[in-house]
């Protein structure tokens, strides 16, 4: 496998790049695997929860999306640069921890249901590092041909 640079594969910039690796990448079956570490650093850690809260889950996922979307482009064009996405909504949306622990990694799975140049589908999942569902869901996502012209017809 390719060893990705998650910088070359979503527009976020640390502090809120939130996915440390991708851990494998299956173009054919359009699945994606990304792996979280929690620490002491990340912008959304809590002391007084001892880790990350567990509504950030959601962002988890999108970003894994992100990585996969991004590593998809760079198959097709190794120059391209990340862009711009966003989430139009999430069903089944199940989380069953309320925090993501410190000095823990979580794997988020991704698999594109729909995956077309703007609009795609995924179906996600979180495991702990036991191999243990943390959360699920389906997420739907759209990517603009042109960002600034998308964001500049939505100022009008």
């Amino acid at each position: 496998m390719k060893d990705y640079n998650i910088s070359d594969l979503l527009p976020h910039r640390p502090p809120m790049q939130l996915i440390t690796a991708v851990e494998s990448v299956d173009f054919d079956a359009q699945k994606l695997v990304a792996r979280v570490d929690i620490t002491r650093d990340d912008i959304m850690f809590d002391e007084n929860i001892g880790g990350v809260p567990s509504w950030i889950s959601l962002e988890y996922m999108a970003q894994a999306i992100g990585c996969f979307i991004g590593a998809a482009d760079r198959e097709q064009n190794p120059d391209s640069v990340p862009v711009v996405g966003f989430v139009l909504g999430s069903r089944k949306l199940s989380v069953d921890i309320p925090t993501y622990l410190v000095d823990q990694s979580y794997f988020v799975h991704v698999t594109a249901l729909f995956f077309d140049k703007n609009i795609a589908n995924f179906d996600c999942q979180i495991y702990n590092s036991n191999n243990q569902l943390v959360a699920s869901g389906a997420i739907n996502v759209f990517r603009p041909d042109d960002i600034k012209q998308f964001m500049e017809t939505r100022n009008e």
